[in-house]
């Protein structure tokens, strides 16, 4: 948002656009605003919207009003931040002397069960999101596949082409002759394998009696 800082500037002889100079500008008067009013609203008032720009002109700095709403938009959500954090380490520290009965009932601790919501929140919109982009593209997987499959049941060559071996051959041969018809040397090719598979059982058997 105001571009790089110093040690960016001088070591990587970057400079900041001009826009990013009135951002810059604008961001340091609304940090004084925030020092001085540690518990400040969400929103900018239109005095002080004005106080701000009449500041900025006194230092040859022209600004909009529309940015420097905007500009106190994202520092306010920062400064939330941070003091939320702060408040946060202060209900841990609170938290040892709960476990040994001592209760300060000053220290609210509202914090920790906002950030312990909005942890659950983003946890199950990233279950939600992945569940829904596996779905998806479950879903568009089958599709894409039942095309392919589509397209390859109807051309023949692709059938024959992919279809194919010994087995495959085999399987179209028993079908077309039964094995009554079966030629008697096909019969016994396909024989031989599984009775030296079984006449090697016998020999290894024989061993070891």
């Amino acid at each position: 948002m105001v571009g790089p800082d110093w040690k960016q500037r001088w070591l990587n002889w970057m400079n900041r656009t001009p826009d990013q100079h009135i951002r810059n500008e604008t961001k340091n008067e609304l940090d004084r605003l925030l020092k001085l009013h540690d518990d400040h609203t969400a929103y900018l008032a239109n005095d002080e919207v004005t106080t701000v720009r009449k500041n900025l002109e006194g230092r040859g700095v022209e600004v909009d009003p529309v940015l420097i709403k905007d500009t106190w938009h994202q520092l306010y959500r920062r400064h939330f931040l941070q003091k939320a954090l702060t408040h946060c380490n202060l209900c841990k520290r609170g938290f040892y002397y709960y476990q040994r009965h001592f209760v300060d009932s000053e220290l609210e601790c509202n914090d920790v069960v906002l950030f312990w919501r909005i942890q659950r929140m983003l946890v199950i919109t990233a279950n939600t999101l992945r569940q829904q982009l596996t779905n998806t593209e479950v879903r568009r997987l089958e599709k894409n596949v039942k095309e392919v499959l589509d397209d390859f049941g109807e051309d023949m060559e692709k059938k024959t082409q992919l279809i194919t071996g010994r087995r495959v051959q085999l399987a179209e041969d028993l079908m077309d002759n039964p094995p009554s018809l079966f030629p008697s040397e096909m019969m016994l090719r396909c024989l031989l394998p599984s009775i030296s598979n079984d006449a090697q059982e016998v020999h290894a058997i024989k061993r070891r009696v």
